[in-house]
């Protein structure tokens, strides 16, 4: 076994451990499903394998990020399929449970972590621009966004190609593919933003100036 199996195995099953509890959670509080809830409880299945809590959150989205998360996809449930809305986001935590994990097992190289750097740097443009699509009047530049998120997608592609599964790389490129979408951006930010994207703008804003995002 490669250890790129190894590593989509371990990430598979500590991920699908997760999810089933979160599935059994969200049955009996009435079929609510959160991103939080997720990651909040993948930390803990993986206190046990990396042997402390710094580890664990390093491996897993943090609370900031879940929340963000799970206001992204109140927004999105709005405007497209339940279903793929929810398949996205859990596809976000599988990618960012995948990395942490090549990271715990020392298999990210120096070009990895310069790729990564150029992602957050570039996704960091991406939350900027929405934020000012919803702070800033008229200035809604859908192909602005496009290109950077593109631009993002590229620099976190070339990490996940050489490390993990073809079904890896096709579930990333889909996740940008509806975050691309036209038609989505427009429904978002073009005329009147709504209430749902201006309290995700106002999290945004908060994460940014406090410089964890």
């Amino acid at each position: 076994m490669t250890a790129s199996t190894m590593i989509e195995l371990e990430s598979w099953i500590i991920y699908q451990c997760v999810l089933n509890e979160c599935h059994v959670s969200s049955s009996m509080d009435g079929g609510a499903w959160c991103a939080r809830d997720i990651s909040l409880r993948a930390q803990k299945k993986f206190l046990s394998r990396v042997g402390g809590a710094a580890s664990a959150r390093a491996l897993v989205l943090d609370e900031h990020a879940a929340k963000l998360l799970d206001q992204f996809l109140s927004v999105l449930r709005e405007r497209v399929d339940k279903r793929e809305a929810e398949k996205l986001v859990k596809h976000v935590i599988k990618a960012a449970v995948k990395i942490g994990v090549l990271r715990r097992h020392g298999q990210l190289s120096a070009a990895d972590e310069r790729a990564l750097a150029a992602f957050r740097s570039k996704f960091h443009t991406v939350l900027m621009a929405v934020v000012s699509f919803c702070e800033v009047e008229f200035s809604y530049d859908r192909g602005f966004l496009q290109d950077a998120l593109r631009d993002s997608h590229q620099s976190l592609k070339s990490v996940v190609e050489r490390h993990l599964s073809d079904k890896s790389v096709s579930r990333l490129a889909g996740v940008f593919a509806i975050a691309s979408r036209g038609e989505l951006l427009d429904s978002l930010f073009a005329g009147q933003v709504d209430e749902e994207v201006l309290k995700l703008s106002r999290m945004l804003r908060k994460e940014l100036d406090r410089g964890l995002l």
